[in-house]
C-alpha cells in the first residue's frame, strides 16, 4: 500500500468507533419473591426490556454471583433460600442466540463444615473454567467468615486407538492417539482456603490467574492469588497478603480492574480519610505492588465506589460522596498515572442507606452506570442505570432509567456476549 492509501486506512480505523457484539444484563433476585430474575438491553446498545424475566422457577436464591463462561455464555451461582442449603449454578443455554434460554440449575451442594453461604463469586480462570467462591456466614475465624472454592474440573487426557492407511499402502495399521475428553466429575469438592472475611471479590490478572481481595471484620485489606494457570489444590495459592497500613488506615468499600497495560488496580476507601485510594501492581501480572496513593480528592468524603474500564480501556471511577452526588474520575494516561479529577455529575436524591453501585460498557464503549438505592430490607431497594453520552465523555444522560421499583434484594451487572438476534 502507498503513503496516501496507509494514511486513508489509519484516518478510517481511527473513526471507526469501538464495538462489541454484546449487551448489558443485570441479574437480581426480587425482595418480594426471592426468584432468580434477568433484564437486558433489547439489542446492543438498545432500551431495556421492560419486564423481568426467570431464570429459574423451581427456588428461592439469597445470595448472587454472576459472569462469563469461557465460551461466552452468561453463569449465574445462587444461594438457595432458607430450607433448601447449597448453591445453584445456571447458565445460559447454547440456543440463546435466537431466543434467551437458560439451562436447568445444576445443584453444586455446600461444604460439609458450612452452615450458610454468603457473598458468593464466580469468574472465568485462565483455562475458560469457572470458579466459584462463598463465605461461611457462620464463621469460626476470629478474623471473618470461613472462605470457599470449588472449581469445574479439567479435561482429561485419554488415549485411544485408531486405524489408519499410510500413505502408499493398502494395509492399514493401529496407532495410539492422546485427544481430551470431558471429565468423569463435572465439578470439584469445596475447598477451604486459609483466612477469615467478612466482603469478597474475584479479578483476573492479564495472565488469566484468578486474584481474590476480600476485608476481614477488621477492617483489613487483603489479597491473595494463584501461583499457576490451573490451581486444583488450596496449596496453589500464594496465600493472604495484608495491604492496607497505618498511614491508609482500614477498608471498607473497594473495587479493582485492568488497566491498559495489564496491571490490576485496587481502589478501596479509607475509613480514616474517607477518600479513594489507588495501589496498582507493578510490575503487571508479579506479586509486586506499588505504594498506596490517590487519583484525588473529593471534599465531603467518600460512601462508596465502582471502578471499571471503558470500551478502549481507560480505567474509570465513580464514587457516591456523602452529600448523595455522584463524582466521575478517568485515568487518561496510564504511564504516568495522570487523571482527569474528580467531576461530580449527578445528584441522586434518595433517601436511605449507601447505594450499591456497578459499572460495566455498552457495546460502542460507553459505561453503563447502575444504583441500586433506598432503605434496606424489609422495604427492598429500587434499580436504576444511567449512561455516558459518547465513549470517553464526561457527559453523562440527565435523566436516570428506573429498572426496578423497591423489589431489589441482590444484583449483578454482566456483558452478554451471546445476546439474541
Amino acid at each position: 500500500m502507498n503513503d496516501v492509501g496507509t494514511a486513508l486506512s489509519q484516518a478510517t480505523r481511527k473513526v471507526i468507533p469501538f464495538f462489541e457484539l454484546s449487551r448489558l444484563m443485570v441479574v437480581a433476585v426480587l425482595g418480594s419473591t426471592s426468584r432468580l430474575v434477568y433484564k437486558a438491553q433489547s439489542k446492543p446498545n438498545g432500551p431495556w426490556e421492560t419486564k423481568w424475566s426467570p431464570i429459574d422457577t423451581t427456588q428461592t436464591f439469597g445470595w448472587i454471583a454472576a459472569g462469563i463462561a469461557g465460551d461466552g455464555r452468561v453463569a449465574v451461582v445462587g444461594q438457595r433460600a432458607s430450607g433448601q442449603p447449597g448453591v445453584s449454578y445456571i447458565i445460559e443455554a447454547p440456543d440463546s442466540m435466537v431466543v434467551q434460554r437458560w439451562d436447568p440449575p445444576v445443584d453444586l451442594g455446600k461444604p460439609a463444615a458450612a452452615n450458610n453461604l454468603s457473598h458468593l463469586a464466580i469468574i472465568a480462570d485462565a483455562g475458560g473454567r469457572l470458579e466459584v467462591f462463598a463465605l461461611d456466614v457462620i464463621g469460626t475465624d476470629p478474623g471473618g467468615c470461613r472462605i470457599w472454592w470449588k472449581y469445574q474440573n479439567p479435561d482429561r487426557i485419554v488415549q485411544k486407538e485408531v486405524k489408519i492407511t499410510p500413505p502408499g499402502t493398502k494395509t492399514p495399521i493401529t496407532i495410539t492417539v492422546t485427544e481430551t475428553a470431558p471429565p468423569l466429575k463435572p465439578w470439584s469438592d469445596w475447598f477451604q482456603i486459609p483466612g477469615g472475611l467478612v466482603t469478597l471479590q474475584a479479578k483476573r490478572n492479564a495472565d488469566g490467574r484468578v486474584m481474590l481481595f476480600g476485608v476481614n471484620s477488621l477492617g483489613h485489606l487483603y489479597r491473595n492469588e494463584q501461583k499457576v494457570a490451573q490451581v486444583l489444590q488450596p496449596g496453589d495459592w500464594t496465600g493472604w497478603t495484608r495491604m492496607d497500613d497505618s498511614v491508609t488506615g482500614t477498608f471498607g468499600v473497594f473495587s479493582a480492574t485492568l488497566d491498559r497495560r495489564g496491571a490490576v488496580n485496587l481502589f478501596a476507601v479509607s475509613k480514616k480519610s474517607s477518600q479513594v485510594l489507588h495501589a496498582r501492581q507493578a510490575p503487571s501480572g508479579t506479586p509486586t505492588w506499588a505504594g498506596w496513593s490517590t487519583p484525588g480528592y473529593i471534599r465531603e468524603g467518600v460512601e462508596t465506589l465502582a471502578a471499571s474500564i471503558d470500551g478502549d480501556g481507560h480505567i474509570v471511577l465513580v464514587a457516591t460522596d456523602k452529600t448523595n452526588i455522584d463524582n466521575m474520575n478517568q485515568q487518561w494516561n496510564v504511564d504516568t498515572q495522570q487523571w482527569n479529577g474528580w467531576i461530580a455529575f449527578n445528584s441522586f436524591n434518595s433517601a436511605g442507606s449507601t447505594p450499591l453501585l456497578a459499572l460495566d460498557y455498552n457495546a460502542d464503549g460507553r459505561l453503563a452506570l447502575f444504583s441500586s438505592r433506598g432503605p434496606d430490607v424489609p422495604s427492598y431497594r429500587d434499580l436504576w442505570v444511567i449512561t455516558q453520552m459518547k465513549l470517553d465523555s464526561s457527559e453523562w444522560e440527565l435523566a436516570w432509567t428506573r429498572l426496578a421499583e423497591n423489589d431489589i434484594r441482590q444484583y449483578a451487572v454482566v456483558r452478554d456476549l451471546t445476546p439474541p438476534t
